[in-house]
């Protein structure tokens, strides 16, 4: 079976904000249908591409055929290159937007507003920016590399966009927005976070307090229980998994579920983004009060961060949620984003604590060290 004509892309967080100009070239959203394609199926691999040729514009069918030799040519170069693990990388600076003491503030200022008396608001998603400039060039390919290693085991979606003479923005988010094959949808619920232990009674003690504490699963609950009311917005019928899972990824653990929907038409991927993005889980709840706050808030733009990211096409789409990503610049450094939920019992040293967590795949990964 030959594979059907896919876009892939992402949508910026909010397409109403400011476009900062490290985002600029993404715009409001970023698609393309890339030259060549390699496609891996049930015990098989394909690679395909894509021919386009208008006689009209002087570019003709034996013009393209000849590009496409050219874009392969290049493909094996650099597959054949390709690392999984890099030389240690030292870092010349590194600095965050906000700082641990503006941080602070915005937690206090985001839990006054959630215990506020007939405050609509429960929970808000805020996030920080890590700049970490590298005596060394970062290949964004490399990155990639290691963290498909990093997640090649958690059914992580892996991801690496980057368009012409523009910075690559990669990351490898565990969590999935939707997964629609014609009629039949699929999405989770993810949210609350531990790191993993060290052996495996401390791993199962982490689970357990994960699974028993108060403040996440209040998040949790928050977050599936709205998924499942965007879902209905555009499904007849949405079966929602009774149980409280976790999910184990290499080094941290989430409580999650599953979701499963028929739709009510398969024919507007517009129309299912519109509804399912942004879940609680990259926003928060109420949406708009959420969103609202984050705009005040936050003083940078999350561009494609916490947007969606994936591929539609001949009657299936996939889109993950792209969290744990980076934006690599084009010489030297990289922009690193990550977010907390905030909620009624958060703590801003530990939510602190969970931003570093999850950035850790970033710079453990690839050994970054501090230049002294």
């Amino acid at each position: 079976e030959c594979p059907l004509l896919r876009a892939y892309g992402a949508i910026r967080f909010d397409a109403t904000a400011h476009v900062s100009p490290e985002w600029k070239a993404f715009g409001s959203f970023y698609f393309m249908i890339p030259q060549i394609e390699f496609d891996e199926f049930e015990g098989s691999s394909i690679i395909a591409s894509t021919i386009a040729w208008d006689n009209s514009l002087s570019w003709t069918y034996e013009k393209a055929i000849i590009a496409v030799q050219y874009t392969m040519e290049q493909v094996s170069s650099i597959v054949t290159r390709l690392q999984k693990e890099v030389p240690n990388t030292f870092i010349h600076c590194n600095d965050y937007i906000p700082s641990k003491t503006s941080w602070d503030s915005s937690v206090k200022r985001a839990l006054q507003m959630i215990n506020r008396n007939n405050s609509p608001l429960i929970k808000v998603v805020l996030a920080r920016r890590s700049r970490v400039v590298t005596t060394n060039y970062i290949d964004p390919l490399t990155w990639l590399a290691c963290l498909q290693v990093e997640g090649e085991k958690e059914n992580s979606y892996q991801f690496c966009l980057q368009p012409p003479n523009a910075p690559a923005f990669i990351g490898n988010t565990p969590e999935q927005l939707f997964h629609r094959i014609w009629h039949g949808i699929y999405s989770e619920a993810l949210a609350g976070t531990r790191a993993r232990g060290r052996y495996k009674a401390l791993d199962l003690q982490i689970e357990f307090d994960l699974l028993s504490s108060p403040k996440d699963h209040n998040e949790f609950t928050i977050v599936r229980e709205c998924i499942r009311r965007k879902l209905e917005a555009v499904c007849v019928r949405v079966v929602v998994d009774p149980r409280k899972a976790i999910r184990k990824l290499r080094r941290v653990q989430h409580l999650y579920a599953q979701l499963t929907g028929i739709l009510n038409s398969e024919d507007d991927e517009f129309e299912i983004l519109s509804s399912l993005h942004p879940t609680p889980a990259v926003c928060g709840f109420p949406t708009e009060e959420a969103r609202v706050l984050i705009a005040e808030t936050e003083m940078f733009d999350r561009g494609m961060y916490a947007g969606p990211v994936g591929w539609f096409g001949g009657g299936e789409s996939e889109f993950a949620v792209g969290i744990r990503s980076a934006l690599v610049e084009k010489g030297r450094g990289a922009l690193i984003y990550a977010g907390t939920g905030i909620v009624e019992g958060s703590n801003s040293t530990m939510e602190w604590e969970e931003l570093e967590l999850k950035a850790s795949q970033f710079t453990k990964l690839m050994n970054l060290r501090i230049l002294k």
